[in-house]
């Protein structure tokens, strides 16, 4: 079986991982990365090392990414971190933080949303770190509490044209059985960036599997009209090949939906 693979990071990972699974991959990224001007960056790590009292984790590469770029400007970041309130806003984010020594205090179920209820009242200083693209509905609600808010966003997300074309072309010809999105925004750049989305939406409902990592990548999928047919909500690739697999076994003719808790299709 053929599975396409929408991800930009790991992409070797994949590779190995599906091939040793008997999967055929094939690597068709919808999303570019691209580093956002240094000194910008450089100024906000600044201001957290002087401290802040609360730490918003949205990602788990950006709170490596963060702690890297301290490391390299001679700065020490753990140290104000360490004490300040840290709330993650999934497994990811949970899990960087917790193998830098500073486990969260809450975790969200990986949306931004769910975060909300667990935003202590300010007033103080809130680190955020984003993840390639703005998040105003935390920054609204982190100045609604009182809060000065410093957003840390190293990275932002470009669409990748010719990765885009591409996976397009692949599922509408039926060169793919199975696609795989391991974040929100691949989904998103595919289908705006797509030559005919409607047909796109038919091909990952009848013919082509569409796969997600994590339920915000879930519920993107669905709020462009497809229904995934696996979901992996412990946000790794091996468990979703895994997963895939014995979701296959399980009903190999089904194109409906299938996850780690099953759901009514």
């Amino acid at each position: 079986m053929r599975i396409a693979y929408a991800g930009l990071r790991r992409k070797e990972e994949f590779r190995i991982l599906a091939e040793k699974l008997g999967f055929v991959p094939l690597l068709f990224p919808t999303q570019a990365t691209e580093k956002l001007p240094v000194p910008e960056y450089q100024d906000r790590l600044q201001e957290v090392g002087r401290g802040v009292d609360l730490f918003v984790a949205t990602t788990g590469v950006g709170v490596r990414d963060l702690l890297q770029a301290g490391e390299a400007l001679g700065l020490d970041l753990k140290t104000p971190l360490q004490g300040a309130y840290r709330l993650a806003r999934g497994a990811k984010a949970a899990r960087a933080l917790k193998e830098a020594g500073l486990p969260p205090h809450a975790i969200g179920d990986g949306t931004s949303r769910s975060l909300l209820s667990l935003l202590p009242l300010g007033p103080g200083r809130a680190a955020l770190q984003l993840y390639g693209k703005p998040l105003p509905l935390l920054e609204r609600a982190l100045e609604e509490r009182g809060y000065q808010v410093i957003p840390l966003m190293p990275y932002r997300h470009l669409p990748e044209l010719e990765g885009i074309r591409r996976l397009e072309e692949a599922v509408l010809r039926g060169e793919v059985e199975a696609v795989a999105f391991v974040a929100a925004i691949q989904v998103d750049f595919l289908f705006e960036g797509a030559v005919d989305p409607g047909a796109l939406r038919e091909a990952l409902n009848t013919r082509v599997r569409p796969l997600a990592v994590g339920r915000v990548t879930a519920d993107t999928l669905r709020e462009w009209g497809v229904k995934p047919f696996y979901v992996d909500e412990t946000e790794r690739l091996g468990s979703l090949l895994q997963g895939f697999k014995r979701a296959l076994v399980a009903s190999p003719g089904q194109h409906g939906v299938a996850s780690q808790h099953r759901e009514a299709v």
